[in-house]
């Protein structure tokens, strides 16, 4: 390749480079605005518990509807689920009678290998007498 004589020569090359980019105001006309990142709404949590939560939920349901109220406010009921290893005390249930319908709120702790918490909950009876867990959260 030989060698350039003067500075001057490469005057066309640095031209000719310099139509591939553009700055400036120029810019922003070219920049799509009709698309938005990260529009996608979040899906909500699913209504229905894991599978470990739920028999979790259905051993404190259990305990609930068969606990002797009168028992439960001189020493806690102990509940405990084999299948999940979570165990917990029911230390308050209160029932309220309307009409054929029978509901009993409660308080529970949980303990799971992520810790320890304190629940609060309801279990109704439904239909033929079938206890069904209406509310059961963690207190605040």
């Amino acid at each position: 390749m030989p060698a350039v004589k003067s500075p001057l020569a490469l005057i066309p090359l640095i031209l000719a480079l310099s139509g591939c980019t553009m700055s400036g105001s120029g810019m922003q006309g070219m920049i799509d605005d009709s698309v938005t990142t990260g529009s996608i709404a979040r899906t909500p949590a699913l209504a229905h518990p894991a599978p470990e939560q739920d028999s979790d939920n259905q051993t404190v349901r259990n305990a609930v509807s068969a606990a002797d109220i009168n028992a439960v406010e001189v020493h806690p009921l102990a509940w405990a689920n084999a299948e999940t290893g979570t165990k917990g005390e029911i230390t308050a249930i209160t029932e309220v009678k309307s009409g054929p319908r029978i509901c009993r709120t409660f308080k529970t702790s949980r303990q799971r290998f992520d810790g320890i918490a304190l629940y609060k909950g309801e279990a109704c009876t439904f239909g033929a007498g079938q206890w069904t867990l209406t509310r059961f959260a963690e207190s605040e």
